[in-house]
This record gives C-alpha cells, structure tokens and sequence, in this order.
C-alpha cells in the first residue's frame, strides 16, 4: 500500500509539475526575462548606451526605462529595450527597467556613476508631458549642461510625421500632434563664439487619446430611453384618471328606473 501511495504522490508531483510550467509559458511568466546593463561612469553631459538584454522575450512586451533620481539623467526613447541615457546631474544614477506582456511583469535595474562636468559646449534635450497624446500640446526643452554655455539652440525633427515646431522661449518649442506614431527631434546649442554643439537626440510616442467605454455610453442612452417612456406613460396615466372620473360622474347622473313590487291590476 505505502508503495502504491509513493507511486501516486510521485505522479501527482510530475503532473502538477507540468501544470506549472505550462501555465508560467503560455502567461507570460517565463516569457520575461532582462538583465540591463549601463555605463559604469559618465562624465556629466555625457551618453551611454543602455540595453535591456532580454532572454526569450516572447510575444511582444512593452518596456519602460527610469532614472532615480529624475533629474540625473534622460533617455533617448524611455519605452525601447536598448536606447541611450544622458547624465545630466553629479551623483549615482540607478537606471531601472521595467518589461511587461500586459499580464506579468519584471523590474531590474543598474547603477551608473555620473562625475564631474564636461567641458565645452553641450546640450540635452527633453520633453513634457511623460504620455504624449493626440491633440494635446507637448514641450521640447534644449538646454545647456557643459561649461560654456550656449546663446542660442536650434531644434528640429528628423523623423515622423510633420508637426510644426512654435518658440515659446529660449530653447523651448511646442507643438500638437494631429495622429499617433514616432517622432524624432534634435537640439544644437551655439555659444557667444559662434561654435555649435553635438546634437542632442530624443525619440518620442504619440499616442491617440483614451476612447470612452462604449458599454457606458449605451447605459447613459438606454436610461434616457427609460426616462422618455416614464414621461410618455404620465399622460396616458393622466387619461386613465379622467376617464375613470367622467365614468363616476355618468353614474351619479343615472337614476334606476322604479320597478313594481307587485301586479297592481285588479
């Protein structure tokens, strides 16, 4: 009998085994795996390159690169498995990513130290808000970050549909996007001496704005329908209410006839 028992509890482990691994490959559990690695040093105003170095990712997983803390750095496109990172402040730098399939998810990250502050002219360019959406304004900031400062910068897109570039200050521009999809800007900064910078980079993802659940929008008509069919059922109820008055009066006015109790004929 113990046999029998070992043989079953044997079994019973193998196939709940199996049950595991399978779910964890077909949700996704398995399916992500990243080990980023980032510059060990960067000089302040220096890049990097950055890389996310997925193992089997399957499917198609979204990424998301941060810096901590924000103002030590910016990312070339935040949402790409291998981009390149700008120091812009002295100090330690942790660069976490985080890989997602919409169901499970992983967060690694790295360390860079940033030193120092580069000399010559060199600028960073960066932009606002975080979710860029269709038919809302956004901010592309150039600035310098070296030791010579520049006077004046020149920002221009390189990549993706046209958008229209409005000054709103020194080294900053706005523009609207009218579609979703890619956009790609650059910034060169000028200093007092006329010499020009290395271009800062930055890709951006437009996105269309949230749709509203159609499901609620259904709810909100049928409950209008409700409503009219109320206000359409007062009225005949008012007539019912007439009607039943004008019958009580026509038996008010009626009189019942006198009918004899007895034959009065001799």
């Amino acid at each position: 009998m113990s046999r029998m028992h070992r043989a079953l509890s044997v079994l019973l482990t193998i196939l709940v085994a199996a049950a595991t691994v399978g779910l964890a490959v077909y949700g996704g559990c398995t399916a992500i795996s990243i080990s980023p690695t980032c510059p060990a040093s960067l000089m302040v105003g220096e890049s990097g390159e950055v890389r996310a170095n997925a193992v089997d990712p399957g499917g198609a997983p979204r990424y998301q690169w941060e810096v901590i803390p924000a103002a030590a750095g910016t990312f070339a496109n935040a949402q790409a498995a291998d981009t390149s990172f700008q120091a812009l402040k002295e100090g330690d730098a942790t660069l976490r990513l985080t890989a997602s399939d919409g169901l499970f998810f992983m967060m690694n990250e790295c360390t860079t130290r940033i030193e120092g502050t580069v000399g010559g002219l060199v600028v960073v360019l960066s932009a606002g808000p975080e979710d860029i959406m269709v038919d809302e304004t956004a901010t592309l900031t150039c600035a310098s970050v070296g030791g010579t400062e520049a006077v004046s910068f020149v920002i221009f897109q390189t990549e993706g549909q046209q958008v229209e570039l409005a000054p709103a200050g020194l080294g900053v521009r706005r523009f609207t996007p009218d579609r979703a999809g890619d956009l790609v800007f650059e910034c060169i900064g000028i200093d007092a001496e006329g010499e020009q910078s290395d271009p800062a980079r930055i890709s951006l993802v437009v996105q269309d704005a949230p749709v509203a659940n159609e499901n609620e929008n259904e709810n909100v008509n049928d409950n209008v329908v409700d409503n009219e069919n109320v206000n359409d059922n007062v009225p005949d109820n008012e007539n019912d209410n007439e009607a039943a008055n004008d019958n009580s009066s026509d038996e008010e006015e009626e009189e019942p006839d006198d009918v004899p109790l007895f034959d009065e004929t001799p």
